[in-house]
């Protein structure tokens, strides 16, 4: 049931940030590229689904991305690139402390490897990538940009729906301040009868 809830939500983000990217994003005239909004539903979903969660949210939306029309690309490519950063979001997500600047840091580094990751994939498929060196690299600023900017609008709602769908897997912190999964018991005498303290000896 709750892979199903995931499943939902991250095609309901996807399809949502899809359809802002063609119709308010355009609007905007924004130079060089757009933000990837379907990229920060990636990010947002792994932040609270780990590695896994992560990559397989990815891979859902990019495939959303790859089939929605006009569809042009070999399938598969957006798939590809958006496991790939969801994997590596979700890791560093559980390793690093969060806040605000450094997410939307993150945000704009990953825009830009998924850009960097497009293009090779590009590449090796005979596509080309229609730009020029500076044209790439200036697409590449504008991208990691853009994206960074939106980062604040998108993630921490979508990360909060995420958590709800989580449910159980919800981190708690150890007496010993390391976080573990799932409730912590008070003390040794809780968890085992053969261990007491030396006040239950007595």
């Amino acid at each position: 049931m709750r892979t199903l809830l995931r499943a939902a939500l991250t095609a309901a983000a996807a399809i949502l940030a899809l359809t802002l990217e063609s119709s308010v994003v355009p609007k905007l005239h924004l130079p060089y590229a757009v933000p990837d909004l379907v990229l920060l539903v990636a990010l947002a979903l792994a932040a609270e689904w780990g590695t896994a969660g992560g990559a397989a949210a990815g891979f859902l939306a990019g495939l959303i991305q790859d089939l929605a029309p006009p569809s042009l690309g070999a399938v598969g490519r957006h798939a590809l690139v958006l496991t790939v950063v969801g994997a590596l979001a979700g890791r560093a997500a559980r390793e690093v402390r969060r806040s605000a600047l450094r997410t939307s840091l993150r945000a704009g580094c990953y825009a830009a490897l998924a850009l960097i990751l497009n293009t090779l994939i590009g590449l090796a498929l005979g596509d080309g990538i229609g730009l020029s060196r500076p044209g790439l690299l200036l697409a590449l600023g504008a991208a990691a940009l853009y994206t960074a900017v939106a980062t604040p609008l998108v993630v921490p709602g979508l990360a909060a729906l995420a958590r709800r769908v989580a449910g159980g897997g919800a981190r708690y912190l150890a007496p010993v301040g390391n976080a573990v999964q799932g409730p912590v018991f008070p003390g040794p005498a809780h968890t085992s009868p053969g261990l007491r303290s030396e006040a239950e000896r007595v």
